[in-house]
């Protein structure tokens, strides 16, 4: 067994520092080598996790094309290409909105105080929701009479603004 053991995870990184200690305990490989392989897993693990942070970012700060409808109407899909620029940029603002809001928020508090269009809000929202960055609380919030779903961020969200 002279080749480095793969590491995902660290629960698979304890497992494989276990690994070597006992092939070191049984003579088959030196103190020098198992910890090199031990410094190898983990850089390996850490540039794993460093692309993995990168891609989760791509997805919240991303630019692309707004949503549309299946068959679309011509000034709707001319529309969708035109915030294409700004997508990105209003996905993270409105993500850094919900990770700080203590107790949720809005599509309509989103869009008053961040003076964002509604239909710039919804659609982004409903990027992050499809991204797994901030769910639906099941409570609501009155505003103008009628009730809003109260969005709150999820754990991958608070990752995604902790870095």
């Amino acid at each position: 067994m002279n080749e480095p053991i793969p590491v995902y995870t660290t629960s698979r990184l304890r497992v494989v520092v276990t690994a070597y200690l006992a092939q070191v305990r049984a003579g088959r490989i030196t103190l020098d080598e198992a910890e090199a392989r031990v410094v190898a897993a983990f850089d390996s693990l850490e540039r794993q996790r460093a692309a993995a942070a990168l891609l989760r970012d791509q997805e919240v700060t991303g630019n692309r094309e707004g949503k549309v409808a299946a068959d679309p109407a011509i000034t709707s899909a001319r529309a969708a290409r035109s915030v294409q620029p700004r997508t990105g940029t209003q996905r993270a603002a409105i993500l850094q909105y919900v990770v700080e809001a203590p107790n949720g928020v809005t599509d309509f508090e989103i869009s008053r105080d961040m003076r964002i269009l509604p239909n710039s809000v919804r659609p982004r929202r409903n990027e992050l929701a499809d991204g797994g960055y901030v769910v639906d609380s099941g409570q609501t919030r009155q505003h103008r009479g009628s009730s809003w779903a109260v969005w709150v961020a999820t754990d991958e969200a608070r990752a995604w603004y902790g870095r």
